[in-house]
């Protein structure tokens, strides 16, 4: 299983909506997240900001990812969305280990 985040510029539209109707969005989406076998960690709205920010944990799919992405960004509430795959410091520190076993040689203007 890996770990995202999803940041998402949400449009005016959508704070209409919450502002009609408040609600939890986490519990809204959580079923949408459970259909690809992920699992929905925070939902944090930036404050003063229309920036929402979504961590979960699915498993490597690229397809369900993509699928998701589509959903929303079709759904009109949503500006921009970006997302992110995490690693954990250890998992960074593993990362840096096999950096240091590889070999690379930069471009040169020779």
């Amino acid at each position: 299983m890996n770990r995202y985040m999803v940041i998402i510029e949400a449009s005016d539209i959508a704070f209409k909506g919450l502002l009609d109707n408040p609600h939890d969005r986490k519990t809204a989406i959580d079923p949408l997240f459970q259909a690809i076998g992920a699992t929905v960690e925070h939902y944090w709205i930036g404050v003063g900001t229309n920036t929402l920010y979504i961590v979960f944990v699915a498993p490597d799919n690229t397809v369900d990812l993509e699928a998701i992405s589509i959903l929303v960004m079709s759904s009109g509430v949503v500006k921009s969305m970006e997302m992110r795959q995490l690693m954990t410091s250890g998992e960074a520190v593993a990362a840096l280990k096999r950096a240091a076993e590889l070999s690379y040689s930069p471009p040169t203007s020779d």
